[in-house]
């Protein structure tokens, strides 16, 4: 008849993927398992990954025989062979298998029979059938695309780098993160590490994508100032734990912020001035290196590649777990002055004021100036909802009196709103008021020299007044100088100790017109430029080969590439702001 279509020709292989159950032993097991065109099979259970062949046999009957092994979340070694006699119905299948159940050293524990049922659920292959032996190795999660969760463990804090790895590892410990990174390099692929994702810059694209953030050793030695922090804590979570005795760790404006890829930025905490870079402060680091082994690193185990990891970041191996030193710090006269600036001259004054007046500040005071524009949007609250503000934010280890008697200056240049008062370092990172929740959001950076009337006038006109909140709504320069240009006790891969002022701006526009307005802000912004950048602050366009180059002085870029070629010769972990591998001559 006209209009009809001649029925689908029925499907006479396994070809693909069907879920299903056994039922053996008085009980019903869940299974996956995927049929490849090349005869191979890869299963998964809630407790066992399997591999093997198939062979098809006449009328849609067909046979396979795997071998399953016990995941660690069984509780128990061993493995299963299996061999099942099946026969297609359509898109189910029907089978007979046997099992022998065996320890590790082969010894027979005891058999048993069961019967397959299965639904086709796809008709090509999994995408993890080439990578399914991943999760027979760990005592975490193995996740594909696909299952429950994988969304959830890609998804970071900075939206507008989106992940697409080929497998995800939510490491249980140290063990699995190494298993994880033996497997990458078996299967040629790249590994990515993330806790937080607060410092992505390179999309993981088939990717062995580790999750470090059920790392969550803590542990505080007030005797000796110290703490062991492990790789999935945050800033917040450390600094609570450490206020009990008195202590402080170096941390940064944000407590949701992941510990271990502030300290191998470097991490620019918010007392920098008193105390230094956060690196400074790292005594040893736990890492697992491209070969897959696990090792401690410290000036005396390793020193060179304890001294790259600190402003490698994750070039050089996952870090697991830190021990740092800590402060004596309970309290800080901290706070935030809010001046309007509608006006432009009245802005500019504010920064010129605040620039002669930082010149002036002893260590023990640390601070920003930020021209910041809010939209005009129902959830800014009502007095600064389209406005734009001059906004100082002061953090000073000193008393209150004297903290107080510093700040003095900034006050007769009556702001509009004041803030400042002494607050336990607990509080610290919410003078700063960031986000809680993921963002889409583009970031660009830069060191700048001394600044001159020129170069306030610059700033001023970067923030655009009739449409607050707009393509670059913030603009921060963070005072540097005092502790942070002085060497440190223990040297790591962090250098510009020489730049005035530490430039941090922002676009929430979409990536081509963020780029191009972030880019303009920079060439504006070039005759104070020092040509180099903080190796924590490479995000975006930040990432590119030149960019990188420009984070380190010359001399350490050479070691650190040379380093790379020692620890990671092929290049495993360059989903970061990469450091290519190179020998001496190359």
């Amino acid at each position: 008849m006209a209009g009809t279509h001649p029925a689908p020709e029925p499907v006479h292989t396994p070809v693909g993927v069907w879920t299903g159950s056994v039922r053996h032993d008085e009980r019903t097991d869940p299974y996956v398992i995927s049929f490849a065109p090349d005869g191979t099979i890869a299963l998964r259970t809630p407790v066992t990954v399997g591999t093997g062949t198939w062979t098809e046999g006449e009328a849609g009957r067909f046979s396979y025989e795997l071998t399953e092994t016990f995941t660690p979340a069984a509780g128990h070694p061993g493995r299963l062979e299996v061999h099942v006699e099946a026969h297609l119905r359509g898109d189910t299948h029907e089978g007979i298998g046997a099992a022998r159940i065996l320890t590790p050293d082969d010894v027979l524990v005891r058999t048993t029979r069961g019967e397959f049922a299965g639904a086709r659920v796809a008709a090509e292959p999994a995408g993890w059938h080439h990578l399914v032996t991943l999760g027979a190795t760990i005592r975490g999660r193995a996740l594909h695309p696909g299952d429950d969760g994988f969304e959830e463990a890609t998804s970071g804090w900075l939206l507008d780098v989106a992940h697409r790895p080929a497998a995800v590892v939510v490491a249980a410990d140290a063990d699995d993160v190494a298993a994880a990174v033996r497997f990458a390099a078996a299967e040629n692929r790249p590994v990515a590490v993330e806790s937080t994702g607060h410092g992505r810059s390179v999309p993981a694209d088939g990717a062995v994508f580790v999750s470090t953030g059920e790392l969550r050793e803590l542990s505080v030695d007030p005797r000796a100032g110290t703490a062991r922090v492990g790789a999935g804590l945050r800033w917040g979570e450390v600094v609570a734990a450490t206020a009990a005795h008195g202590l402080a760790p170096l941390c940064g404006s944000s407590a949701d912020v992941g510990v271990m890829g502030f300290l191998t930025g470097g991490g620019l905490p918010l007392t920098c001035r008193t105390h230094g870079f956060a690196a400074d402060r790292v005594r040893s680091l736990d890492l697992v290196t491209a070969d897959g082994r696990a090792r401690t690193v410290s000036p005396t185990r390793e020193p060179d590649l304890f001294w790259a990891v600190r402003g490698g970041k994750s070039n050089f191996g996952v870090v697991t777990a830190a021990e740092i030193d800590l402060v004596p710090l309970r309290s800080v006269y901290a706070g935030e002055l809010y001046y309007p600036g509608e006006d432009p001259a009245h802005a500019a004054h504010v920064v010129r004021s605040y620039l002669a007046w930082a010149k002036d500040q002893p260590d023990e005071m640390s601070s920003s100036v930020t021209l910041l524009g809010f939209p005009d949007e129902p959830q800014v609250a009502e007095e600064y909802r389209g406005r734009s503000f001059v906004l100082v934010h002061v953090v000073c280890t000193l008393d209150e009196e004297r903290g107080g008697r510093l700040v003095e200056p900034l006050r007769a240049l009556a702001p509009e709103r004041d803030t400042c008062a002494t607050l336990p370092y607990t509080r610290l990172s919410g003078i700063h008021h960031g986000p809680r929740h993921p963002v889409h959001v583009h970031f660009r950076s830069a060191l700048l020299g001394e600044l001159d009337d020129t170069a306030v006038e610059t700033l001023v006109s970067l923030i655009d007044r009739e449409r607050p909140g707009g393509p670059v709504p913030g603009i921060e320069l963070r005072h540097l100088g005092g502790a942070v240009s002085r060497p440190p006790e223990r040297p790591h891969a962090v250098g510009a100790r020489d730049a005035a002022f530490h430039l941090w701006t922002r676009s929430p526009a979409p990536a081509e017109e963020a780029r191009r307005t972030l880019d303009e802000v920079l060439e504006r912004l070039r005759p104070w430029d020092t040509g180099e950048l903080l190796p924590g602050f490479l995000f975006d366009h930040d990432s590119g080969p030149e960019r990188v180059r420009r984070a380190y002085a010359e001399p350490d870029h050479r070691r650190l590439t040379r380093l790379k070629a020692v620890y990671d010769p092929h290049n495993l972990f360059r989903i970061n702001h990469n450091i290519p591998p190179v020998l001496d001559g190359a």
